[in-house]
């Protein structure tokens, strides 16, 4: 059995997003430089897959039936919050045509802005990774006395279901 460790610094988990670059593909998403935000201080990650269930009771039967039904797919994570990342390096918005980097998640949960992501397991030097499309939702930035830095949880509300690479 082997560990998906995320302990050492190559291995840290990574997760990026794009506005402009479909990560649906089996490329590798990976370079700021092309306008992909990776979401910087995360202090935990919980990728769901929760497939829907609808049971149902018979008089002929003795245990409950049970149908799946479409999944609900989210990433939940808490992160502290970059003033570039959250705001963006130049703060337009993504309706202008402003690339992920620009935009900043506050503008881009804000605007309901569709966002491309890709999450590696266990950095990039690792390849399993999940990607898809989906939506940032969940934002609430929050600070106190014990706690001098902000920090904000968020939601990525998956559009359909994950993808897959362990290549």
């Amino acid at each position: 059995m082997a560990n998906i460790n995320v302990s050492a610094q190559a291995d840290f988990v990574q997760l990026y997003i794009s506005t402009t670059t479909n990560v649906n593909t089996s490329s590798v998403i990976t370079s700021t430089s092309t306008g992909v935000l990776l979401i910087p201080a995360l202090q935990d990650v919980t990728v769901t897959n929760n497939n829907g269930v609808f049971r149902w009771k018979q008089l002929d039967e003795l245990g409950q039936k049970v149908a799946v039904t479409p999944a609900t797919n989210s990433i939940n994570l808490t992160l502290v919050l970059d003033t570039n990342a959250f705001y963006g390096t130049t703060g337009a918005l993504p309706s202008s045509g402003a690339t992920a980097v620009q935009t900043g998640l506050f503008n881009l949960s804000n605007e309901k802005t569709r966002v491309y992501f890709k999450m590696y397991w266990g950095g990039t030097g690792n390849t399993e990774s999940v990607y898809g499309s989906a939506f940032l939702s969940g934002l609430a930035p929050k600070v106190t006395p014990d706690q001098p830095v902000w920090i904000s949880p968020l939601v990525l509300e998956v559009d359909g279901r994950y993808t897959v690479s362990a290549t």
